[in-house]
């Protein structure tokens, strides 16, 4: 099923109420007409097989990706354990710099950092970071309510679709 697919059965539908006119004000006989006279049962069957592999290959890669993140973070650990252990070797040593043929091993000195939780209910204003965004809860109530706001208006939600498949 492709773009063009459907283009064709949204210009058979169109070709059918056009020529049959009444089959817009009953909707049973209208979808009666269409699925006997078109293939849209079949596409429409089609696309929710397709929608359905789909969730399970987007189930799938999010297992996958979980998985090669669990594995990433254990190198990660792995690579931590090692520069803790070179650090530990080195002070036991007593050494700030080795050359090995596979690398050479320094210790740097860091610049100071502050330790502990800040918690930005206590701090001075000028030590806390003040962020300006929409609350568009908010704004929703105000233009239902009736309020003007420059640039912004109330819209109906196009409609989704729902699909149900029976296990």
């Amino acid at each position: 099923m492709n773009e063009r697919d459907a283009d064709m059965l949204r210009a058979e539908i169109a070709r059918l109420l056009q020529l049959y006119p009444e089959l817009a004000d009953d909707e049973v006989l209208r979808a009666d007409m269409l699925d006997g006279e078109t293939q849209m049962s079949d596409v429409l069957t089609h696309l929710i097989r397709e929608g359905e592999d789909a969730k399970a290959m987007k189930e799938a890669t999010k297992t996958q990706q979980e998985n090669l993140k669990a594995r990433a973070q254990r190198f990660e650990r792995r690579v931590e354990f090692t520069r803790e252990l070179m650090l530990a070797i080195l002070d036991a040593a007593n050494l700030r710099k080795l050359e090995l043929p596979e690398g050479t091993i320094f210790l740097r000195n860091n610049p100071q950092q502050v330790v502990g939780e800040p918690d930005a209910t206590t701090l001075p204003d000028d030590l806390v970071k003040i962020e300006r965004k929409p609350d568009r809860k908010a704004i929703l109530a105000a233009l239902k309510e009736g309020r003007e706001l420059p640039g912004l208006a109330l819209s109906n939600s196009p409609p989704s679709i729902v699909v149900t498949v029976k296990s």
